[in-house]
C-alpha cells in the first residue's frame, strides 16, 4: 500500500483525524496495527483529560420497548447538543443498551459503577468508552440505566423529539398492572397516550398517595399565607378545593388527558378497562430527561 492508502485505511478503521493517522503510522514504521495500538494509547490520554468536563447535552436510549414486557433504558450524557445527535454517539447509546438489556449479570438498574465489568463486542466497555471519548472529543458518561420486565404488567414508552427511531432528550415509560396481559398488549396504541401525558406534563406522581407528603404540607402552607382576608370559617373548605386542584393538575391520573381535556387519565383508562372488559391500573411512572 503507498502511504496515503495506508493512513485512509487507518482513518476508515479507527475514525481518527488524518494528522493522527499520518504520525501513528510514522512512529510505528507504517505497521497498521501497532499504529492503532499507539492511537488507543493517545485516545487514552486524551480522553482522561476530557473525563472531568461538565456534561448537559446527552440521549436517553431504549432497546427493545416494542415489546413492551422486556426492554432496557439507558441516559448518556455528553456535552453538546452536536455530539448527542453524532451517528457514532447514537450508535454507541443503543450497542450499550442492547448489552445492558442481555447481560444477566449486572443489577436491574443502576450507574456507570454498576457496568465495570460490562464488554460490548468482546470489549471492555471503559475501552470502548475511551475510544469513543478519543474519536469524538467530548467528555461522555453514563448516568442511569434501567431494565424493565414483567410477566404482569405491560410498559408503554414514548420517546418525545426523537434523534432516531431509539433515542432522545425526553423519555418515559409507564407500567400498566393486567388480569390480561395478552389482551392488553393489544391495546398498547390506545395507552401510548398515558405514556405521551408523563413527558409532557411531568406529573409528581401517580396519585396522592405517591407524592411526598411534605410537597403537600408546603402547599397547604402557600395556600394559608395567601388568605389573609378570609373568615376562619372558610379557610378550611377553601383550602381542600385548592389542594384538591393542585393535586389533579400534578398526578398522572387526576391531570385532564392530554389528547381530550374532558376525560382525565383515570377516567380514560377506566374507559378503556370496561370497553375491553379487563383490568387495567397505573403501577409505576418513570421520566428520564436529559
Amino acid at each position: 500500500m503507498t502511504n496515503m492508502e495506508l493512513i485512509k485505511k487507518l482513518r476508515d478503521t479507527t475514525g481518527s483525524g488524518i494528522v493522527d493517522c499520518k504520525k501513528a503510522l510514522s512512529e510505528n514504521n507504517n505497521d497498521i496495527d501497532s499504529a492503532i495500538k499507539w492511537l488507543r494509547e493517545k485516545g487514552i490520554l486524551k480522553a482522561q483529560k476530557k473525563q472531568d468536563r461538565e456534561t448537559n447535552e446527552g440521549v436517553v436510549c431504549f432497546y427493545n420497548n416494542t415489546s413492551n414486557t422486556d426492554f432496557t433504558i439507558c441516559k448518556i450524557k455528553c456535552e453538546t447538543d452536536f455530539v448527542a445527535k453524532n451517528e457514532d454517539f447514537l450508535e454507541f447509546a443503543e450497542t450499550l443498551s442492547k448489552s445492558i438489556h442481555y447481560n444477566k449479570n449486572i443489577n436491574d438498574h443502576g450507574t456507570d459503577e454498576n457496568l465495570v465489568d460490562l464488554e460490548i463486542d468482546n470489549k471492555p466497555l471503559g475501552e470502548c468508552l475511551t475510544d469513543l471519548i478519543s474519536k469524538i472529543g467530548e467528555n461522555i458518561q453514563i448516568v442511569y440505566y434501567k431494565k424493565y420486565y414483567s410477566k404482569k404488567s405491560v410498559f408503554i414508552s414514548y420517546l418525545h423529539n426523537k434523534y432516531n427511531s431509539n433515542c432522545s432528550k425526553i423519555g418515559s415509560v409507564v407500567e400498566i398492572s393486567t388480569d390480561n396481559v395478552d389482551s392488553t398488549l393489544k391495546l398498547v396504541d390506545e395507552l401510548k397516550v398515558i405514556a405521551m401525558q408523563i413527558s409532557a406534563m411531568k406529573p409528581m406522581g401517580i396519585d396522592e398517595s405517591s407524592i411526598n407528603s411534605k410537597i403537600i404540607e408546603d402547599e397547604k402552607d402557600i395556600i394559608l399565607k395567601q388568605m389573609n382576608n378570609v373568615p376562619d370559617d372558610k379557610k378550611d373548605q377553601i383550602i381542600k378545593g385548592k389542594l384538591n386542584k393542585f393535586l389533579r393538575e400534578n398526578t398522572l391520573l387526576g391531570q385532564a388527558l392530554i389528547t381530550d381535556p374532558k376525560k382525565s387519565v383515570s377516567s380514560y383508562l377506566s374507559e378503556i378497562s370496561k370497553n375491553n372488559n379487563i383490568s387495567l391500573n397505573i403501577a409505576s411512572m418513570d421520566l428520564y430527561t436529559i
